[in-house]
């Protein structure tokens, strides 16, 4: 009985000497987000200066015990109620997945056409390639349940598909793939083709590549510019990739910073790193995005497709190409999220997480602002649930005719 008591008393003794050092050496997280928000966010103190109350109230509410996940979840929450793009704070694994393109999944891109969930894009070396799945394939049900794209993209377990009149099933296991995002140019014929730009990251806009690109699309009439999808990325990949259809250097927007002292107007330099962005945006109230002078610039006609996934630098590419180019803007509205935001690490919630803070707005050379509206959008097209089976991307299609 002796022994047994004293096995107690020391576990007892462990589990407090734990608890003890676990509460001593806590770090709350939530008063540092509030002020790091309130300090860089564009908003004026009038709008914010409430939500910082709310928000230091629910710090209250995290203990040594809340699993990160939950803390994550809930300040983010709380960045909603300010109801601005751009602002939120990002796991580790999701941070891999915007910045590096590596995400757990299983390769499947899908979109309901006619009340059905049909496959349009497969990614290479993933999951479902190796299942064999294909566009055009429709996903009748995800472990007998009914399907929708993001389960599509992450779910693991039976697939229920339907290709043409042939019903099968697979089973797929997510796993982390590395996204393919370098542009794509499909030549459609001698003198039309497509150009698939995934998204605007820094890696894929180096100037030889464009150079390849500008030689590649020189001899077309007509160019799509393919831009469905793109969360956006990096500026001056995007005034690089204006620059291939803009002839002399024009101010295609520009970002402003409403707070802080007024300094004067500042251009971004021709420099994809991300530093020398960040310096000129920290020292200027005013940044003129401007292309660069190139004289062997696309000649021929320019349309654009967009959706409700393009966002950020790709609305900016596309509004530009509309006001500079008259190339007319296809699909559906776009995500309406184009404010600059800027990334800071938070250890105090854990190793590689981040928040993105957005302290600048953008307006384009017309003035049009795009956060919260979308671009200025032409022709809203729909996909055509036959074409699409049949492997036929319908607003392709369409932006050709």
């Amino acid at each position: 009985m002796t022994r047994i008591l004293g096995i107690l008393l020391a576990v007892s003794c462990a589990y407090g000497a734990y608890h003890f050092t676990l509460q001593r050496g806590f770090v709350n997280p939530y008063p540092a987000v509030c002020d790091l928000v309130a300090e860089r966010i564009f908003l004026d103190d009038s709008k914010i200066k409430n939500w910082k109350k709310t928000c230091s109230r629910r710090s209250r509410l995290v203990t040594p015990y809340s699993p990160k996940k939950l803390i994550i979840k809930d300040m983010n929450n709380a960045l909603a109620l300010l109801k601005v793009s751009h602002l939120e704070v990002y796991d580790s694994s999701e941070v891999a997945s915007i910045w590096r393109g590596e995400s757990l999944e299983t390769g499947i891109e899908s979109r309901f056409v006619d009340g059905e969930l049909v496959i349009y894009k497969i990614h290479p070396d993933s999951p479902a390639q190796e299942a064999g799945l294909k566009p055009g394939d429709v996903i009748q049900s995800i472990n007998a349940e009914q399907p929708n794209p993001w389960e599509a993209q992450t779910e693991q377990g039976s697939y229920l598909m339907l290709r043409q009149d042939r019903e099968f099933s697979v089973k797929i296991k997510p796993r982390s793939i590395q996204r393919s995002e370098d542009l794509n140019l499909e030549i459609k014929s001698a003198q039309n083709a497509v150009l698939e730009i995934p998204s605007f990251r820094a890696a894929f806009f180096e100037e030889e590549k464009l150079k390849t690109l500008q030689q590649q699309i020189a001899p077309l009439r007509k160019l799509v510019v393919d831009l469905r999808g793109n969360p956006g990325g990096n500026f001056v990949a995007g005034l690089r990739f204006l620059s291939l259809f803009m002839c002399k250097s024009e101010e295609v927007g520009r970002l402003v910073k409403p707070r802080g002292p007024v300094k004067a107007p500042a251009e971004l330099p021709n420099d994809l790193r991300d530093q020398e962005q960040l310096a000129v945006l920290d020292n200027s109230s005013e940044i003129l995005l401007k292309t660069y002078d190139n004289p062997q610039c696309f000649k021929g006609e320019v349309r654009v497709l967009v959706d409700g996934k393009s966002s950020s630098v790709a609305e900016m590419v596309a509004q530009a190409l509309k006001e500079f180019k008259k190339a007319p803007l296809l699909g559906s509205p776009s995500r309406g999220q184009l404010l600059v935001g800027v990334w800071y690490p938070l250890e105090e919630v854990g190793p590689g997480v981040q928040i993105s803070i957005p302290e600048a707005i953008y307006l384009s050379h017309k003035q049009h602002q795009i956060e919260g509206q979308g671009v200025d959008l032409d022709r809203v097209l729909y996909y055509s649930l036959p074409e699409m089976q049949a492997g036929i991307d319908s607003w392709v299609k369409k932006a050709l005719d």
